[in-house]
């Protein structure tokens, strides 16, 4: 289920597109005065401003990065100075034998919590000087629910959108390896954080069978899904 688009609100617009685009070095494909779109390899990273000025959305989501690259990619940030988020163990760097991942997480300016996750059993080792052009696809969007396992069997039920994994009552992940939507429970702490998630709007388009545009009741979530021909489309 490879993730095309994701789109999420911010009280923090400018500087968020600064980071994005300055820092990281992503392609802006979209600017206005309320929204900016960036390249993530194959996938767009959406921000519009939220019309409530008191509110400070934050979301968890990851990118995929070429599996041999980890230790590389920590040496990129910390040449940008980005300062990456320890774990309960201290370390800065997480292995899962479950998912066979290699993972990492920082906060961005609007205290998203971003990932960089090495899959080890993708073929998409490089050989080259890892940069911000080697993150590959948006790979992970957090959704926050109230009852984890009653929306993962609603997202399979309806959309066909499969578990992945290991699952919880307070933690899911549906899709496969090249997309997963990101179940949590809300007030959970997400992993890589000290924060405990919360619900804001989120828009999120997929490829998949079952073309259309989904609400995700009751939360402000809307699920597009798209046939594989209209890749390009969808990636600007």
């Amino acid at each position: 289920m490879q993730i095309h688009r994701i789109k999420l609100l911010t009280n923090q617009l400018e500087q968020l597109k600064r980071f994005y685009t300055a820092e990281l070095g992503l392609p802006l494909v979209v600017s206005s005065n309320y929204t900016f779109a960036v390249k993530v390899g194959q996938s767009v990273l959406e921000f519009e401003q939220t019309d409530h000025p008191a509110e400070s959305p934050f979301y968890h989501f990851a990118f995929d990065i070429p599996e041999n690259k980890m230790d590389e990619s920590i040496d990129w940030l910390n040449s940008l100075g980005v300062m990456l988020n320890l774990l309960p163990d201290q370390s800065n760097k997480v292995y899962s034998k479950t998912w066979n991942v290699t993972s990492i997480y920082f906060y961005d300016p609007a205290g998203n919590i971003v990932e960089f996750i090495a899959r080890h059993t993708l073929d998409n080792a490089i050989h080259t000087t890892f940069t911000g052009e080697d993150l590959l696809n948006i790979s992970e969007i957090g959704l926050v629910v109230k009852d984890v396992p009653s929306m993962k069997d609603l997202l399979s039920s309806n959309h066909f959108i499969n578990s992945y994994k290991d699952s919880s009552e307070t933690f899911a992940a549906v899709g496969d390896e090249d997309g997963l939507l990101i179940l949590s429970a809300y007030r959970r702490v997400w992993l890589g954080s000290t924060k405990e998630a919360d619900i804001f709007k989120t828009e999120v388009t997929v490829e998949g069978t079952q073309e259309g545009v989904y609400a995700i009741d009751p939360y402000p979530y809307k699920l597009s899904v798209v046939n594989s021909s209209l890749n390009e489309r969808m990636r600007l």
